[in-house]
């Protein structure tokens, strides 16, 4: 295990909405061994997420929409995610308050923080503020889809049991949707 690290070198590679580096960290172990690691690291930024659920009818929320990098890897077309955005500024709560009503039309008052994880932590500083946040049929204050140019997104009510089913079928195979959607379960929000 690492007793301690510095960064003692670093280049960027390619700069536009997010740098990708080259980063040299010298990383001294437990036994006092010193090693340097030299890695491409894409130096996201800080995101926030939130599973937004209907616990009356037992029904999750999610957003479809087409990803580049998925495309890139498999070919898929859309994923089906929790709604989630960059912090823009924001604290992680209020990440979750705008980008909820930006992408799904619905207003939440009382996001809960559930946990925050790394999303791929061997080559990306990406880390994501998770949140789970009830709703009902009040909370409707549009038809959401995004408010930028690059967003085009369909919003899916799903009953939380079928969420559940899609995962194991690889129709749902985001991360932080299937982390949030596990919480939910192991947690009782949802049955």
């Amino acid at each position: 295990m690492a007793k301690s690290a510095r960064v003692i070198g670093e280049r960027v590679l390619s700069g536009g909405r997010f740098d990708l580096t080259r980063t040299d960290i010298e990383v001294v172990e437990d036994d006092g061994a010193v090693r340097t690691l030299s890695h491409e690291v894409y130096r996201h930024g800080l995101a926030a997420a939130v599973l937004l659920y209907d616990p009356d009818r037992s029904a999750v929320t999610l957003v479809k929409q087409f990803r580049g990098g998925a495309f890139l890897c498999d070919g898929t077309l859309a994923t089906i995610e929790a709604c989630a955005g960059m912090l823009d500024g924001d604290s992680p709560r209020d990440c979750v308050i705008r980008e909820a009503l930006e992408e799904t039309g619905l207003a939440i008052a009382e996001p809960r923080h559930a946990f925050d994880a790394f999303m791929s932590p061997g080559g990306m500083t990406e880390k994501i503020a998770c949140f789970v946040a009830p709703y009902d049929a009040t909370s409707r204050r549009g038809g959401g889809g995004g408010v930028d140019e690059d967003e085009d997104i369909e919003v899916l009510e799903i009953p939380f049991a079928e969420a559940l089913a899609m995962i194991g079928r690889g129709e749902i195979a985001d991360a932080k949707t299937i982390a949030l959607l596990y919480f939910a379960k192991a947690s009782g929000l949802l049955a």
